[in-house]
């Protein structure tokens, strides 16, 4: 196993984007080159977390609200950064996560229109300073996106409208405007392996600097 300082990686991208195959080609990358990794998944990842999920992405609950929502999805994270996260990183190992904070900001805010500034005072609640080192986008239009969900059974969010799946598309584009550092954007539409070496290159920068 190779030490190393802490780092926590986050994948955002629309339903059918192709993010968690990234992130799923890096973890496997990493433990194949010696590195203690954790892969979680959001909402997700923990007991209680993993029961939060099953609440928000049923389908037959179409009467959560748009404020519920949010906090169910703050709740789950919480939960997840206290028992999983946190720890992994304090002990030195790198954490990669399928969503964080910016799809609550992305969702919830852009495509349920409820105002940032109210997710991130939650947000300071739930996770307080805990951010990723590196949040990987990956940017895929809303067609090719839906294009490959067509043969799969598709959860509350994923059944979502055209223009909420949009709104929260421009949504992630403009959160990795405000923070261009820590982003990095992809073109979904390119093959996987090309976009799995530019993940990897990345990556390797963050884990030899």
């Amino acid at each position: 196993m190779k030490p190393f300082a802490p780092l926590f990686i986050s994948f955002e991208g629309i339903d059918g984007s192709g993010k968690s195959t990234q992130c799923q080609k890096l973890y496997h990358e990493l433990l194949g080159r010696g590195y203690k990794v954790h892969l979680f998944r959001e909402p997700g990842g923990t007991h209680i977390s993993e029961k939060i999920r099953d609440i928000l992405l049923d389908k037959e609950h179409t009467e959560i609200s748009p404020i519920t929502e949010m906090l169910l999805y703050f709740a789950s994270r919480n939960q997840l950064i206290t028992e999983k996260v946190i720890p992994a990183l304090k002990r030195g190992e790198v954490v990669l996560l399928d969503r964080f904070v910016d799809s609550t900001l992305a969702y919830q805010g852009y495509g349920r229109d409820l105002p940032l500034e109210s997710i991130r005072q939650v947000a300071d609640v739930a996770i307080g300073d805990v951010m990723p080192h590196l949040t990987i986008l990956v940017d895929t239009p809303l067609e090719t996106a839906e294009n490959r969900m067509d043969d799969r059974e598709l959860d509350r969010l994923e059944a979502e409208n055209r223009d909420f799946k949009e709104n929260t598309r421009k949504g992630y584009l403009e959160l990795a405007k405000q923070e261009p550092d820590r982003w990095l954007i992809l073109d979904g539409r390119e093959s996987i392996e090309s976009l799995k070496a530019r993940v990897i290159n990345r990556v390797t920068n963050l884990l030899n600097g």
